[in-house]
């Protein structure tokens, strides 16, 4: 291990004090306590401060902090006028941040503002410096061969010590630059420490630092991509939930573990996507590495280690010369994980179950197929075109010469599109200016450098690795005999010779062992994903207690259906539960899922045990005879005289006939990343620092300058990481699993994939995508200001401070499958990622462009085969929404209009509220003179035409017909299915 490696990046993390913005200028230029720190004596003694010491490495690694900020905030850093924290004309003020994407302003003020202001500030605040230095575990403090160990401490505890220091979460959004304050401290400083550590270089030594060689070149850091398939085939290749579960969470855990693995070598900093701050099992192993953290860290719930959440696809920053080791890390982490998993299940299914005695764990339909289950790629470019220094002062008129050829090197290195160049004339005008008054008052010169060429070079990063994606060779291994049943690729599990016949693999398949149902033949992979439950505990090392592994059953949608039902529906529930339970009792069976939990936390974690006293997989008939060991001639009678008991109570709709599935992803997040969806700096800036005439540069360039469109730099990008997790580990998971009664499957950044229910997939869909943009809470129990969602009542589930969301400028899709329990899982899954890719595809013109995404399209897909395909922008299907809302409409009102509108479309939009009062007037449900009625039909009139003109508006004209016809029989279909009609007692 490097020891300066670590000392450089605990000073790049503790560089600016970390209460920085809550100083005022005698504080604000100062650093944090790494010098006090023990591990960082040698520095302290040899007054070894990259920012002033005059050795080369060390003012090497200083660029890290030029990288890490003047990127972010372009010429902002120039600017002398200071906006501080309780200024002297206003002591009660805090200070304006903004939203790093959409620029909404929210005010930020701590709890002990008055407490702060009452003693001398700077005192005040260098004394709770001290205190959060105490904090630290002594081991770690004074034990210089613990310095990895601290530096974790210093990266993921010092933000939660910090916020309990002044009971405060909100310090969490304490910002890096309070005159664009749009990333915080703490992103600020993690992407200083990456950049600190590859600048450094892993292997630096203390006598290198002391003496530079004079050969040596200096470490150039890295960025690189990392990233295995298949994703989407695993996690399709699914015959029942437990199955679609398990493929997410195994790319979620493998993601995870390799990550981990980097992290431990070379710093959790390193990552600038995904983040790893506050990640489940990445705090799980944390406290498992140091138990002493638990003081900051709390150990995460079983549910949220088993919500999948990591991509496959990793960024980070590295020097140089280790990315290739890196990368090879990062692949024998994954090969070992995988197969550690592979013999715990083998394990399992051997020793615990006894299922294919004669199977060997080398054989190739096991082994053999687990290993070419992988593929890896990977790529690294240098951060700044190498050969060219990462830093440029030549910013003088007289050195244009000197300061364009260093831009046209940075150009032509990352940027195709030389409309894209850097820098913009307004910007390099105000530079300009910016660097003449700072020499002739200061006798300071400031400089640019490749840290403004993030986006581009993040940008050629992922194309390389597309393009190594691209040139792949790789190809799956032959099977010779039988295939698998669900996906039909890769041999069957089988302990026969390569050769084999389907009647001699099906005999093999036919022990249940719990597992499998006797006519289903899997490969290893799928046989891996459905045993995967069961190994859970020892892979986490985690008691079987504390980790009860659930997921939804097919059925669970029926939860639903009872967290809207009255009490008199659920005592019916119940009853057929008994009825069918008692029936199968009596034929001396067992149902052992009578035990299981539904796998929706609504359910499971309910007070009332009214509402988990059995298992809604009791009312499919076909899945509780697959649960029966039976013989074949004996399947239809049982078929029968179970659909008799659950016929008797729900004669026409059962509440367990249909799944929903849903998958979203956020627009154009490459273009966000690229900094093309952002807005100009006037927008991100306090509005004090724009109306302040700053006499140090002309208030015109200053003005121009701020039309210059805000740039996507490392520590913006750093922080929307970070801020990410907000929507996908704390909002996603509440309105998914708390607020409805469904369960996330995966969630990751901008990512969705959850299980829903017919009752409330539309109601959930809408909120989320309102979190999404930061709108308003359709419920009251979050305030939206400043594009931040905030709990209003205390949660525990919910952090107290502000979380991010994307803001309302950008925009998410979604594919919805409501699904007939008959349809295979895999025929599912394929239809809801085709579900969302149209749903992006959608688009219509505005103004003569294209307003694409921001939709959802839906899918009926019914037993018989058929499928029924609506899709429309979101602010239509929130008028249809209101459509369905009125419980005393009848679905058939919503036939006739399809009907209707089959044989008389209208010829345009003006003729709209004409056909609607028609229609309306021959409806026989609104004949009569009663107030209510007429209301009920002035209402569903309105609401009508609101969703018919909001679709004839933003839909193509030769897909109108059929959107307005299907948007209204998806209505029918979802208002008759709803209602749950009762029989008789049983």
């Amino acid at each position: 291990m490097s020891e300066a490696y670590w000392q450089a990046k605990i000073w790049g993390l503790l560089h600016d004090p970390v209460l920085k913005a809550l100083h005022n200028n005698s504080g604000r230029g100062e650093n944090s306590f790494w010098q006090q720190l023990e591990v960082m004596q040698n520095w302290r003694e040899n007054n070894w401060n990259p920012e002033t010491s005059g050795r080369k490495i060390l003012e090497h690694i200083h660029q890290a902090d030029y990288i890490a900020s003047a990127s972010d905030r372009g010429a902002i850093g120039s600017v002398t006028a200071s906006i501080n924290y309780a200024p002297t004309n206003n002591r009660e003020q805090g200070l304006e941040i903004s939203h790093l994407l959409s620029g909404e302003k929210r005010h930020f003020k701590i709890k002990q503002h008055s407490e702060m202001l009452a003693t001398k500030r700077k005192d005040y605040l260098t004394s709770k410096e001290q205190k959060l230095l105490e904090a630290i575990p002594k081991e770690l403090r004074t034990n210089p061969e613990k310095i990895k160990g601290l530096f974790w401490w210093l990266w993921r505890c010092l933000p939660a010590a910090t916020c309990g220091e002044f009971d405060d979460e909100s310090l969490m959004l304490m910002p890096a630059e309070t005159r664009l304050p749009d990333s915080s401290i703490w992103s600020h400083g993690s992407i200083t420490a990456a950049l600190a550590g590859a600048l450094a270089g892993y292997d630096l030594t203390t006598a290198e630092i002391e003496h530079w060689p004079t050969n040596k070149t200096f470490s150039h850091p890295y960025l690189a991509s990392f990233t295995f398939t298949p994703v989407q085939e695993l996690i399709k290749a699914s015959r029942k939930m437990r199955d679609f579960w398990a493929g997410s969470w195994l790319l979620h855990y493998l993601s995870a573990k390799v990550c981990w693995q980097l992290a431990l070598k070379y710093g959790p900093d390193c990552f600038l996507y995904p983040s790893l701050y506050q990640q489940p099992l990445i705090d799980h192993w944390l406290l498992k590495e140091f138990p002493e953290f638990n003081i900051w860290i709390e150990e995460p719930e079983a549910n949220s280690l088993l919500t999948a959440g990591f991509p496959n696809v990793l960024v980070l920053v590295l020097p140089k010369d280790k990315v290739q080791a890196a990368m090879q890390l990062a692949k024998q982490t994954l090969l070992q994980e995988w197969a550690k998993i592979g013999d715990l299940v083998f394990d399992e299914l051997q020793t615990q179950r006894h299922w294919m005695p004669d199977l060997q764990a080398n054989s190739s339909t096991w082994k053999g197929w687990l290993q070419s289950q992988w593929q890896f790629y990977w790529t690294a470019l240098p951060i700044g075109a190498e050969g060219k220094l990462l830093k440029n002062a030549a910013i003088p008129k007289e050195r244009e010469t000197e300061f364009l050829d260093w831009l046209n090197a940075q150009n032509q290195a990352y940027i195709t599109n030389q409309k894209k160049n850097l820098f913009q004339d307004n910007e390099i005008n105000f530079l300009r200016q910016a660097y003449q008054q700072r020499w002739e008052k200061q006798k300071r010169k400031f400089s640019v450098n490749v840290g403004s060429w993030w986006a581009p070079i993040f940008d050629a990063n992922r194309y390389a690795l597309a393009a190594v994606k691209n040139a792949r060779n790789w190809e799956l291994p032959t099977a010779f005999g039988p295939r698998s049943t669900i996906s039909g690729i890769g041999p069957v599990v089988h302990p026969g010779e390569d050769w084999i016949t389907e009647g001699e693999t099906k005999k093999y398949w036919q022990q249940r062992v719990g597992l499998f149902d006797g006519s289903e033949q899997l490969n290893a992979t799928e046989t891996v994903k459905r045993c995967l439950h069961k190994i859970l505990p020892t892979l986490l090392n985690i008691s079987k207690d504390k980790i009860a592994v659930s997921y939804p059953d097919l059925t669970s949608g029926v939860a639903g259906y009872l967290k809207n039902a009255d009490s008199e529906e659920l005592k019916i529930f119940n009853r057929t539960c008994a009825a069918v339970k008692n029936w199968v009792d009596d034929r001396g069976q067992k149902l052992d899922v009578i035990h299981e939990k539904w796998g929706i936390p609504w359910i499971d974690q309910h007070e009332n045990t009214q509402f988990k006293q059995f298992h809604p997989r009791l009312l499919n008939l076909g899945w509780v005879v697959e649960d029966l060991e039976i013989s074949a001639n004996l399947i239809n009678d049982y078929r029968q005289d179970i659909a008799k008991i659950i016929h008797k109570s729900y004669p026409s709709n059962n509440p367990a006939d249909w799944y929903v599935l849903a998958a979203g992803d956020g627009d154009d997040m490459s273009k966000w990343l690229q900094g093309e969806k952002l807005k100009e700096y006037r927008d991100y800036i306090p509005s004090k620092l724009k109306d302040k005439e700053d006499k140090s540069v002309s208030l015109e360039s200053f003005q121009k300058f701020l039309e210059v469109k805000k740039r996507m730099g490392p520590s913006t990008h750093n922080a929307l990481s970070r801020a990410l997790l907000d929507f996908s580990n704390q909002l996603v998971p509440y309105l998914t699993e708390q607020r409805y009664a469904g369960r996330l499957i995966y969630a990751g950044g901008d990512d969705v994939l959850a299980y829903s229910n017919l009752w409330e997939w539309d109601n959930w869909l809408w909120d989320i995508r309102e979190c999404f943009q930061g709108n308003k809470d359709p419920q009251d129990e979050f305030d939206s200001k400043g594009d931040y969602w905030t709990a209003l009542e205390t949660h525990p589930k919910i952090a107290k401070r502000p979380l991010f969301t994307m803001g309302k400028n950008a925009t998410i899709s979604f594919g919805i499958v409501i699904v007939h329990h008959s349809v295979p899982l895999a025929i599912a899954l394929e239809s809801l990622w085709s579900a969302e890719a149209k749903a992006k595809e959608h688009f219509y013109l505005k103004e003569g462009k294209k307003d694409q995404k921001d939709a959802v399209q839906v899918r009926v897909l019914y037993g018989n085969g058929n499928t029924l395909k609506s899709t429309a922008k979101f602010d239509v299907f929130r008028e249809w929404q209101k459509l369905i809302t009125d419980k005393e409409l009848d679905s058939a009102i919503f036939e006739q209009a399809a009907s209707l509108w089959s044989q008389h479309p209208v010829p345009s939009r003006e003729a709209i509220l004409p056909w609607t009062k028609a229609f309306c007037d021959r409806r026989d449900q609104f004949q009569g003179d009663d107030t209510a009625k007429q209301q009920a039909k002035q209402q569903f009139q309105r609401n009508l035409a609101d969703f018919l003109q909001a679709l004839f508006v933003t839909t193509k004209e030769k897909d109108l017909d059929d959107e307005i016809q299907n948007w209204l029989k998806l209505a029918a279909f979802v208002k008759r299915n709803r209602d749950i009609k009762l029989g008789s007692d049983i």
